[in-house]
């Protein structure tokens, strides 16, 4: 038996959250510990992205998680295009470390992915483990400039 499309979704998004933190973020870790730490903002259906609400050029993990994000809409059946919006909201900061006896920089992330369809909000939340959790509850959060409908959570029952 196929879980309910809103289980499904909520699968998905915290699939694409551990996209976000997995290896495919090493292609734009350098850009944001450049950053040094901020609030990162990427729409899942155009790869756009803003940090501290300000544009910022395409990321690669951008792309890696629009196509991750259409093919899981598609292998639990669904149409991509249903989506009335797909969001990730991340805070970042640049935490000091050891490794090998060098000082060195990591990140601490945490991210929330929000897809929206059907009037409700599914979402999940990640961290990556150094420091403490830094996503916001508002699952509304991000650039104002972006046009996306404020949806509140479904309702239990419905998915």
């Amino acid at each position: 038996m196929s879980p309910a499309p809103g289980e499904a979704l909520e699968a998905l998004a915290g699939d694409l959250c551990g996209v976000f933190l997995g290896w495919r973020l090493r292609e734009d870790y350098d850009a944001l510990l450049a950053l040094g730490e901020g609030a990162l903002h990427l729409d899942l259906r155009s790869a756009e992205a803003w940090c501290d609400d300000e544009p910022i050029p395409p990321l690669f993990i951008a792309g890696e998680l629009c196509t991750a994000l259409e093919k899981g809409m598609t292998a639990t059946g669904q149409a991509p295009g249903a989506l009335d919006d797909a969001r990730l909201d991340a805070l970042f900061s640049r935490q000091p470390a050891r490794r090998r006896g060098r000082d060195v920089a990591r990140l601490s992330i945490s991210c929330r992915v929000t897809l929206c369809a059907a009037g409700c909000s599914h979402a999940a939340e990640r961290h990556n483990g150094w420091g403490a959790g830094l996503v916001a509850a508002d699952p509304t959060a991000g650039p104002p400039a972006s046009g996306r409908q404020t949806l509140p959570e479904c309702p239990e029952g419905r998915s």
